[in-house]
């Protein structure tokens, strides 16, 4: 059995409203004065908009894993997998994140597992390296089925 949770982000925000308004602004300019194109800064400004247009869709139109469960393991994010009989204990914590106190689910490791921490894992403030998210970006319905599976597997 392995099953795959996703991150489940509200698409409609401000960051969505931004890059409209600057898109329909931009069509505009172009449209009402075409000698626009004349002053480089244009372009830098259009590099800007389209950046963050395909950082939008790449956040919001792909989906990111939250947790790939499987008999043998867990792999959170785009981690490697942690095996089940690694984890010593699960217990629920709050954290910092944006100024905000935020739930998250830690999954704490055994002592002296040989286990390949990559960048984020080792800088992520309050964050530990196997955190998982319980504040609204993932379905309430998958985030109850992964917190079963969860304690069922960890003793």
């Amino acid at each position: 059995m392995s099953k795959i949770y996703y991150y489940n982000f509200k698409r409609f925000n401000c960051w969505l409203i931004f890059n409209i308004i600057l898109l329909v602004k931009a069509v505009y300019c172009v449209v009402k004065c075409p000698i626009i194109f004349a002053y480089p800064q244009t372009y830098v400004l259009l590099l800007c908009l389209f950046v963050s247009i395909a950082a939008w869709c790449y956040k919001y139109l792909l989906k990111h894993p939250v947790a790939l469960v499987s008999d043998e393991s867990i792999k959170i994010d785009y981690c490697k997998p942690l095996k089940w009989e690694d984890i010593e204990s699960v217990e629920e914590k709050d954290v910092y994140c944006c100024l905000t106190k935020k739930k998250v689910l830690v999954l704490n490791p055994k002592k002296g597992i040989d286990y390949k921490y990559n960048f984020l894992q080792k800088h992520n403030c309050g964050f530990t390296a196997f955190s998982i998210p319980l504040y609204g970006i993932i379905k309430p319905e998958d985030l109850e089925e992964l917190q079963k599976i969860i304690k069922s597997k960890v003793k």
